[in-house]
């Protein structure tokens, strides 16, 4: 699979006040509703944002067929469509324009492997995974780690895996870890979706990046 053509995503940039922007990485179910509206959440917060088509158009019809598209993705594509997503809001911004990644799942690991290989100027992961955490020792922005509980893959490996690895690089880390909470329980509508907890964590996601110098 290619790097996505941001051609028609560009064009619909969502607008913020701030000099913060932020690329949104979409889950393993593709750019959908769900995607694009966290996208215009963000910019009714004053926060500039895009929300790239990792999967180039294809939309997966169940969660079998996006793990199919996303394990043909390659690394280099997903930091490829990133970096284009980048560029934009730098160029939309101007000036002392701060671009970081946010995501969610699948998102949040490829948001967090694109902020590594970029040095992004920050990234929010609501439980995401990346596979090689020595990547993290690549440039010092800060990050958001938002996990649930009820996690039996990532809130483990943010544990065993990120932590350690983050402590002997010396990252900022921020890490909020939701008791109750399931899997992807940010989606609305999502069988492990925990209300109480989203709210929190969008409210904490917000905090952060107005706090971002």
């Amino acid at each position: 699979m290619r790097s996505p053509n941001l051609k028609e995503e560009v064009a619909s940039i969502n607008k913020g006040t701030s000099k913060t922007g932020v690329v949104v990485v979409h889950e393993v179910f593709g750019l959908d509703d769900y995607a694009r509206g966290v996208a215009r959440t963000l910019a009714n917060s004053g926060f500039w944002s895009v929300a790239p088509d990792y999967f180039r158009g294809e939309r997966p019809s169940s969660l079998e067929e996006g793990m199919r598209l996303r394990s043909s993705l390659k690394e280099e594509d997903v930091v490829n469509a990133t970096n284009l997503a980048v560029q934009e809001l730098r160029k939309q911004i101007g000036c002392g324009a701060k671009i970081g990644s946010l995501g969610f799942c699948m998102g949040g690991g490829f948001g967090l492997l694109s902020a590594c290989k970029l040095n992004l100027d920050f990234c929010v992961d609501y439980y995401g995974a990346m596979e090689n955490v020595d990547l993290l020792d690549g440039g010092k922005f800060p990050i958001l780690l938002i996990l649930g509980s009820e996690d039996p893959r990532v809130t483990p490996w943010a544990y065993s895996s990120f932590m350690p690895a983050a402590t002997k690089c010396k990252r900022r880390v921020a890490v909020e870890l939701y008791p109750n909470a399931a899997h992807a329980f940010h989606r609305p509508g999502w069988n492990g979706h925990n209300k109480e907890a989203a709210d929190d964590a969008w409210k904490r996601t917000i905090d952060f990046l107005s706090a971002l110098k």
